[in-house]
């Protein structure tokens, strides 16, 4: 068994999935943060339970299983819900497309019988031109509450957070055509995640994110092997 297929192994490993959960739901009630109330509401709570099942989703795309994308219709409302709460004025225009994102890759790979992932191509970059351009526009207009507001204070937030709907638009339209190297833009995803959680004290997401740099950097190595052992389908 050579090293490729060893860390596959390891990558694909329930006891992985375990690990990501605990560590989230760990920090989150060791912190107290599941305590957090805003507006009336638990939000705490909302975004502890949003960053396990975020965690299952990830674990089980990384697997290429097909149901990460259908937990990840649900875990997209959640996120939004949690988001908002937290100060992301835009969450409510941008994570519509993160749902329909989930459902449309469902949709692909329940297709796909082999789930081999491809190398990248034209496609792949014309993709990433309309997530940004996208996740720019609806992030501008939430945080102008629909052009009728200047940024203001709210220009450090929206900076980063187009940034990053871009790069998640980037992953949410490419994931149907499974390409390995959409993970080396997540690992850019997770580290501006990780700054912009902790810009609005989102703790359980910053636990979430330090293990998503670790799960990234394995799964771009897996998927790049198994696209190299399988060959590359092209029936998307």
């Amino acid at each position: 068994m050579n090293s490729t297929s060893k860390l596959q192994r390891v990558t694909e490993s329930k006891w992985m999935d375990l690990l990501g959960v605990a560590l989230v739901i760990g920090v989150s009630v060791a912190l107290g943060f599941h305590k957090t109330v805003r507006a009336g509401l638990p939000i705490g709570v909302f975004s502890t339970v949003g960053a396990a099942g975020s965690m299952m989703v990830t674990r089980l795309v990384t697997k290429r299983n097909n149901i990460g994308n259908l937990i990840g219709l649900v875990t997209s409302v959640n996120s939004a819900f949690v988001d908002y709460f937290l100060g992301n004025e835009a969450a409510f225009l941008t994570y519509p497309v993160s749902f329909a994102g989930a459902g449309i890759s469902y949709w692909y790979w329940k297709r796909r019988k082999d789930r081999v992932p491809r190398k990248i191509d034209t496609i792949y970059f014309i993709n990433i031109a309309i997530a940004f351009v996208l996740g720019t526009a609806l992030n501008y207009i939430g945080f102008t509450d629909f052009l009728s507001e200047p940024l203001g204070e709210n220009t450090s937030k929206f900076a980063v957070t187009a940034v990053i709907t871009g790069i998640t638009y980037s992953g949410i339209l490419n994931t149907p055509r499974m390409y390995a190297d959409s993970w080396a833009s997540w690992q850019v995803y997770n580290i501006l995640k990780l700054y912009q959680n902790i810009l609005f004290g989102n703790i359980a997401f910053v636990a979430k994110y330090c293990f998503y740099l670790v799960n990234a950097s394995f799964a771009w190595i897996v998927w790049h092997g198994v696209r190299k052992r399988e060959g590359t389908s092209e029936t998307l």
